[in-house]
């Protein structure tokens, strides 16, 4: 019966959660397939979360039925969700301390960890999660200088970016003892500003988004080591010095790589060919300030938030990889992060 309800709540539509970071609260939304609109159907306060704060990131669990989301106002909490499909209702159930001010999140390769990452803080903080699925007290807080962006790769290994430091690290992590040990570091262009970091599933090659230059740049990953080198670099806006880029996106069958700017408001999409390389397809309006986006579970559709506007559109994705509005939605105050269910 629950997995009826399920198939029936799939069929009207993908779930969408957007952390709302102005109002403290998530908005669960239904995408239709067919038109591209985005309806909210609930909204799921944040207990006893404090202060104000411009952006909130979101983690889900592999199979979608754990969410996570860490609060950046002003007592750092880091709280754990149980998502009910058929009911399309989000249950709370608990939260915990964090160390910082954390911009990134994410789970570990093994699904038993919460990686965090603080810029401000300059930490890395793991969490380990219980069989519920509920995130406990960090079991490690480590130094980071400046560290954005902690992403697992298929290779075993995690890496962490540097807004400020200009680098990118590669960890082993011990996932039982929550260790983190550092293997390597890529030096890159002084103040280029790396942000988010995206691996293909074969682990063979990584992109990275700087903010500060808006520089999109395809690394090799190696086999042995887990070291990366840089392939190429491409710039998203070619007669600027300076940029503001935000969210990074790799498409499903890694053909298309999708990056948004918010001095200008746009996304960009690139075209890559067999061996990873990034031609621009083209450029797209994007709702004001689009400091996050996310894809659709069918690749089928983009979701990009307005955090100055408070607003959310929604593209269709051509066969040809290139993104067209279909809807825009005012759904609140500063969202900050997208994921599709």
């Amino acid at each position: 019966m629950e997995r009826a309800a399920e198939s029936l709540l799939t069929a009207r539509g993908d779930l969408v959660l957007v952390a709302l970071a102005g109002q403290a609260a998530i908005a669960l939304c239904i995408l239709d397939p067919a038109t591209g609109s985005l309806e909210t159907i609930d909204e799921q306060p944040l207990p006893g979360a404090e202060g104000a704060c411009r952006g909130v990131p979101m983690a889900a669990s592999a199979d979608g039925e754990r969410i996570y989301l860490a609060w950046r106002g002003d007592k750092f909490r880091l709280f754990s969700f149980a998502l009910d499909r058929a009911a399309r209702r989000l249950n709370c159930l608990g939260s915990t301390h964090l160390p910082a001010s954390m911009c990134y999140l994410t789970l570990s390769s093994c699904g038993q960890s919460i990686l965090t990452s603080s810029n401000t803080g300059s930490v890395i903080a793991v969490c380990p999660i219980d069989d519920n699925g509920c995130a406990g007290d960090p079991i490690l807080t480590q130094k980071a200088f400046k560290a954005h962006c902690v992403m697992p790769a298929p290779n075993g290994l995690v890496y962490a970016t540097s807004l400020r430091g200009d680098f990118v690290q590669c960890y082993r992590f011990d996932a039982i003892r929550g260790y983190l040990e550092m293997l390597s570091r890529l030096n890159l262009l002084a103040g280029s500003g790396p942000r988010h970091i995206r691996f293909t599933s074969d682990g063979t090659r990584a992109y990275l988004l700087s903010e500060f230059k808006g520089l999109l740049t395809c690394l090799n990953v190696d086999g042995r080591t887990g070291a990366l080198s840089v392939r190429q670099s491409v710039t998203l806006l070619s007669e600027a010095d300076t940029a503001w880029a935000a969210e990074l996106r790799l498409a499903a069958d890694e053909t298309q790589l999708y990056a948004s700017e918010r001095t200008t408001s746009q996304i960009f999409t690139y075209s890559l060919d067999a061996e990873g390389e990034m031609r621009l397809g083209g450029i797209v309006a994007g709702p004001d300030c689009p400091s996050a986006f996310g894809l659709s579970r069918t690749g089928k559709h983009l979701i990009a938030l307005g955090e100055k506007s408070g607003e959310v559109w929604t593209y269709r994705i051509g066969r040809d990889g290139q993104p067209n509005v279909t809807s825009r939605l005012k759904i609140g105050a500063v969202p900050s992060w997208v994921l599709a269910l």
